[in-house]
C-alpha cells in the first residue's frame, strides 16, 4: 500500500482492502451460521421423533384418563338409575302390598299364627281388619296385621316381610330386570 500524495487513491486503496476484509468477515460469518444451522437441524432431527413419542404418550396417557372417567361415569349413571328402577319396583310392590294385606289369605293366615291368648293387642293398617278382629287398633303407618302378647310381637305386617327379604328381593329384582 504505498501510495504518497495523493489522498483519493489512498482512500480508496483503504477502502478496498476492508471491503475486502468485510467479506471475508461476512463469509465466516456466513459460514459459522451455516455450521451452526446444521447442528441445529441435526439436533431437531434426533429431537423431533423424541418429542413425537413423548407427545404420543401424553396423549395416550390422557386419552386412557378421560376414557376412565367417563366409563366411570356412565357406569355411576346406570347404578342410580338401577336403584331408582329397583326402588321403584319396592313402592310399587308397598302399594299392591295393601291389597294383599286386605284379602282372605292373608287374614286366614294371620288368624291361623296368631296366638290364642286373651290379653294380646292387635294393630292393624284399617278399618278392614277391626271388622274381622274384634277390639284391633288401626295404625295407618303399617300394612297388615301387627300382634302383642306377653311381651312378645307377631309382626304379620307386610312391610317387615319385605323388609326382611329385601336384599333377597332386590338381587332377584335385579336378575329380572337387568340380565
Amino acid at each position: 500500500m504505498e501510495v504518497f500524495g495523493n489522498i483519493e487513491a489512498l482512500k480508496g486503496a483503504i477502502e478496498k482492502r476492508y471491503t475486502s476484509k468485510i467479506k471475508e468477515v461476512e463469509k465466516e460469518k456466513e459460514k459459522a451460521l451455516s455450521k451452526i444451522d446444521n447442528e441445529l437441524q441435526k439436533e431437531l432431527g434426533v429431537l423431533r421423533p423424541h418429542m413425537e413419542t413423548i407427545t404420543d404418550a401424553e396423549v395416550k396417557k390422557t386419552h386412557s384418563m378421560i376414557l376412565s372417567e367417563e366409563k366411570l361415569k356412565v357406569k355411576r349413571e346406570f347404578e342410580e338409575k338401577r336403584e331408582s328402577i329397583i326402588s321403584s319396583v319396592f313402592k310399587e310392590a308397598r302399594k299392591k302390598a295393601k291389597k294383599v294385606a286386605h284379602s282372605t289369605e292373608y287374614m286366614d293366615f294371620v288368624k291361623k299364627n296368631m296366638p290364642e291368648e286373651e290379653d294380646i293387642s292387635i294393630i292393624g293398617d284399617s278399618e278392614y281388619h277391626k271388622k274381622i278382629i274384634p277390639g284391633l287398633k288401626v295404625d295407618k303407618n303399617i300394612i297388615g296385621v301387627r300382634v302383642e302378647s306377653k311381651g312378645a310381637i307377631y309382626d304379620f305386617t307386610l312391610d317387615n316381610m319385605i323388609a326382611s327379604k329385601k336384599d333377597i328381593l332386590r338381587h332377584e329384582v335385579s336378575k329380572v330386570l337387568f340380565s
